[in-house]
């Protein structure tokens, strides 16, 4: 069963900001394009940037999360966070523990960034915790699984939650609360 986060959680402020400068930039390239004949070079460079740039911010903002995500399959989990640079996949033998945290509590707090994204209570990437741990992060939320493997610690909370600890007990290890 694959698990991702609703694209309208990680949608913030900055997206329409981006997304309104981006517009009025492509916008004033093509007027200046019909209105000004002797300017059509300057403005076409002007619209493959402007096009180039709400490629990208597009990509950010919606690509990119669409293509994270957490795949739990009979004896197997997948992880997908491409800010963060993680495509692993853990056999059921390496996943050690697995219980039900509150990020709010001091000890698993995220501290700091090191490589992802965050926007409001969506978290994607690799994030240092209040306990000096570094930890693989995909959760929209303050509840989480926290997984231990030998190698990491994972903090995942897909949408669809409840679903995903079932699943997550039924074809892996049993989830403690």
């Amino acid at each position: 069963m694959m698990y991702f986060v609703s694209i309208l959680h990680t949608i913030n402020p900055l997206f329409f900001a981006l997304l309104a400068i981006a517009g009025l930039l492509l916008w004033k390239a093509i007027y200046t394009y019909k209105t000004y004949a002797e300017l059509r070079g300057n403005a076409i460079k002007e619209m493959i940037v402007g096009s180039l740039v709400l490629i990208f911010i597009l990509g950010i903002f919606i690509v990119v999360p669409l293509v994270a995500g957490i795949t739990v399959k009979d004896n197997e989990l997948s992880l997908r966070l491409p800010t963060g640079f993680t495509f692993e996949t853990y056999p059921e033998a390496d996943i050690l523990s697995a219980k039900m945290v509150s990020l709010d509590q001091t000890e698993y707090t995220i501290a700091k960034k090191v490589v992802g994204t965050e926007t409001r209570a969506y978290r994607e990437g690799i994030f240092l915790l209040q306990n000096g741990t570094e930890a693989a992060v995909f959760v929209n939320g303050n509840t989480a699984i926290l997984v231990e493997t030998p190698n990491r610690i994972l903090l995942l909370a897909p949408d669809r939650f409840d679903d995903f600890v079932k699943n997550f007990s039924e074809k892996l290890i049993p989830v403690k609360p």
